[in-house]
C-alpha cells in the first residue's frame, strides 16, 4: 500500500533535502557543481509544491536554495570568489539553521 504525503509533508521533505545538500557543500562533501545541480533541482521542486498551505514554511527554504544558487555562481568567478567565499558560507550556514528550526516548529505544531 502506498501512502501519499500531504503538501506540507512534501515541503518538509524538500526542506530536508535542501539542508542536506547545503550541509554537504559546507562540509566539503559536495563540490560547487553538485551544489549548483542540487539547487537547480530543488528550485524546480519548490515551484511545484508551493500553495497556500506551504507558502510561509517555504520562505526560508527558498532563501536557502537561492543562496545555494548564488554561491555556486560566485564560486565560478574565481577572481571574486576568495573574497566572497566566507560571506556566502556564513549566509548558507545561517539559513540551514533557520530551515532546521522552522522544520522542528512545524513538527511541534502537528502539521
Amino acid at each position: 500500500m502506498q501512502q501519499h504525503l500531504t503538501r506540507i509533508e512534501q515541503a518538509n521533505l524538500i526542506a530536508g533535502h535542501a539542508v542536506a545538500y547545503a550541509t554537504a557543500f559546507l562540509d566539503d562533501r559536495h563540490n560547487i557543481t553538485q551544489l549548483a545541480n542540487n539547487a537547480d533541482r530543488l528550485f524546480l521542486d519548490l515551484l511545484v509544491i508551493e500553495d497556500a498551505e506551504t507558502t510561509s514554511f517555504l520562505v526560508p527554504v527558498k532563501l536557502l536554495v537561492i543562496t545555494m544558487m548564488r554561491t555556486a555562481r560566485a564560486a565560478r568567478d574565481i577572481s571574486r570568489w576568495p573574497s566572497h567565499e566566507d560571506r556566502w558560507h556564513a549566509v548558507m550556514a545561517s539559513l540551514v539553521e533557520l530551515v532546521i528550526q522552522e522544520s522542528r516548529q512545524l513538527k511541534k505544531d502537528g502539521a
